[in-house]
C-alpha cells in the first residue's frame, strides 16, 4: 500500500492533506499493481507520486537490466551506455566475474558492525595501499561525498591541533565534491549552494590552474586544499603539471593538508591507476578520496591518508555504519584487482587515444561544431561544443546511445573501461553524423 507519511508532531489541515492526495492522483496510484507489470507508463506514474523530484530523469525509459556496455529497457530496446552510471560501472554492467564475487560473498557475510574486523575490507585496504605511492592507511565510507566529508574533517582536526585559527579551506572554481553540507561548501556552482546557505564558513575558491589566484588565497590559516586532478562535473578541465607543482609548494610552505579528489577521475579512468600520477614528480598529497568505480556498481567510498593524518584520528573521531562492509568490499576487490593490471590500463589508454584521434578528425572535418577535445588520456574525454551539450546528448539518445553532459557545453565520455572497438565506432558514427548536420560549412 502506498501512503504519504505525515509527521505526528506537526499540526496539519485535513483539507490540505485531501487536496495533496487528490493532486497526486493517490487513489489512482493505489490501483496500479507493479508485480509483473511491464508497462513503463505505470511505473513512471507511480514513481512521480512516491519518489521526490530531485533528478531530471530521462523521460519514458525504464531500464530493467544491463550487460557489459548495454542497457535494456522495459520495451526490450537496447542502449549503448557511454556514461557508465557517471563513471561507476567500470567493468560494465553485470560483469561475470564481478557477479560471481558478489554471489560468493552474499552466501558468507554481507554486513558486520565496524566494531569487528572483516576480511574483504582488510584485503581491499592492503591492495589500495600497495598500489599507491603516498598513502599508508584507509578509511572506508559509502560514497564520494562521504569520502570528501571525512577528508575535510580529518584535515580540520590537523589544522586545529596546530592553531585554533587554522580552519580555512581552499577549493577551486568549477569543482564538485559532493552535496552534504561540508562537501557542498567546497563545491563551486552557485545553483547547488545558494539554496542551502549559510554553509561551512571559511571556504575560499581559487581559480583552477591559476597560480596567481592560489597565491593570493592560501595563508597561514588555511588547513586544507581540495582539488580534482581532472574536473568531472566542471567540463573535464585538467590541472596542469606547472600549477600542481606550485600548489604543492604553497601547501608545504603554509603547512596545508593537500586533498586530491579522485572520486570520478581515479582508478583507471585516465589510463593510469591514479589521475594524479601525472604529477608524481612534483607533489606528494596527504589525502586521496575515491568512490565511483571502486566497487564496480555498488556504493563505496575510500579515504587514503598518510601516516601523519592517520595518527591524528582516534577511535570515535569519525565513523559510518556501512562503510567497509564485507559485501561491497568483495565487489571492490574484484573490480580493483582487474583494473590495476598493467595490460588492462594499457588497453584503456589505447582505446582513449583511438577515440580522441577520431574526434579530432571530426572536429577538423566539420568546423563550427566541436571547439575542443579535452583529455589527459584514457576513457575520460570531454567534447566541448559551440552550443549546448544537451543537443548532442538528445541526438545520441534518439539513436539509443547514452551520453552525459559536464557543464553547459561539454559532453563527457566515460564509458565502461571494457568498452569494445565496435561499440566505440558506433558512437563515432553518431558524432560524425551530428557534426555533419550542424556544421557551418
Amino acid at each position: 500500500m502506498f501512503r504519504k507519511v505525515i509527521p505526528t508532531n506537526i499540526k496539519v489541515n485535513n483539507n490540505l492533506i485531501k487536496s495533496y492526495y487528490s493532486t497526486n492522483n493517490y487513489n489512482e496510484i493505489k490501483k496500479i499493481k507493479l508485480k509483473n507489470n511491464n508497462n513503463p507508463e505505470d511505473w513512471i506514474k507511480v514513481h512521480d507520486n512516491v519518489i521526490m523530484n530531485t533528478y531530471g530523469r530521462v523521460p519514458n525509459i525504464i531500464f530493467k537490466e544491463g550487460k557489459d556496455s548495454w542497457l535494456t529497457d522495459m520495451k526490450n530496446d537496447k542502449y549503448l551506455d557511454f556514461g557508465a552510471g557517471i563513471a561507476v560501472n567500470a567493468l560494465g554492467h553485470s560483469n561475470d566475474g564481478w557477479v560471481r564475487s558478489i554471489k560468493k560473498q552474499v552466501g558468507k557475510l554481507t554486513h558486520l558492525s565496524n566494531l569487528y574486523y572483516n576480511e574483504p575490507a582488510i584485503e581491499l585496504a592492503k591492495s589500495l595501499i600497495d598500489n599507491s605511492q603516498f598513502f599508508d592507511k584507509v578509511f572506508f565510507a559509502n560514497t564520494g561525498t562521504e569520502a570528501n566529508e571525512a577528508a575535510l574533517k580529518f584535515a580540520k582536526k590537523i589544522g586545529l591541533s596546530k592553531d585554533p585559527n587554522k580552519t580555512e579551506i581552499v577549493a577551486f572554481t568549477n569543482g564538485f565534491s559532493g552535496r552534504s553540507m561540508g562537501s557542498l561548501s567546497v563545491t563551486h556552482k552557485a545553483k547547488y549552494r545558494e539554496i542551502y546557505g549559510p554553509l561551512v564558513p571559511g571556504v575560499h575558491f581559487a581559480k583552477y590552474n591559476d597560480i596567481d589566484s592560489i597565491q593570493q588565497i592560501i595563508n597561514k590559516n588555511t588547513c586544507a586544499i581540495i582539488i580534482e586532478p581532472v574536473q568531472g562535473e566542471g567540463g573535464l578541465e585538467a590541472a596542469t603539471p606547472e600549477f600542481m607543482k606550485h600548489l604543492y609548494k604553497l601547501c608545504k610552505k603554509n603547512d596545508v593538508v593537500m586533498i586530491v579528489d579522485e572520486v570520478q577521475c581515479g582508478i583507471g579512468r585516465t589510463g593510469q591507476l591514479w589521475a594524479h600520477s601525472r604529477f608524481a614528480k612534483h607533489f606528494k598529497p596527504d589525502i586521496m578520496t575515491l568512490a565511483k568505480p571502486l566497487a564496480g556498481g555498488l556504493p563505496i567510498g575510500a579515504v587514503l591518508v598518510n601516516d601523519t593524518i592517520a595518527a591524528a584520528i582516534k577511535p570515535g573521531d569519525h565513523g559510518t555504519t556501512f562503510g567497509g562492509g564485507p559485501l561491497v568490499c568483495a565487489a571492490a576487490n574484484y573490480t580493483f584487482n582487474k583494473i590495476a593490471k598493467k595490460k588492462f590500463l594499457e588497453e584503456v589508454r589505447e582505446k582513449g587515444k583511438y577515440i580522441t584521434d577520431k574526434l579530432e578528425d571530426i572536429k577538423s572535418k566539420y568546423p563550427g561544431v566541436i571547439s575542443e577535445i579535452r583529455t589527459v588520456g584514457g576513457l575520460f574525454i570531454g567534447i566541448k561544443l559551440t552550443h549546448p551539450a544537451s543537443k548532442l546528448v538528445q541526438f545520441a539518445l534518439d539513436r539509443k546511445v547514452l551520453l552525459i553532459s559536464a557543464g553547459e557545453d561539454v559532453v563527457r565520455l566515460c564509458p565502461p573501461l571494457t568498452v569494445t572497438y565496435p561499440e566505440i565506432d558506433q558512437l563515432i558514427t553518431i558524432i560524425d553524423e551530428y557534426s555533419k548536420l550542424n556544421s557551418k560549412h
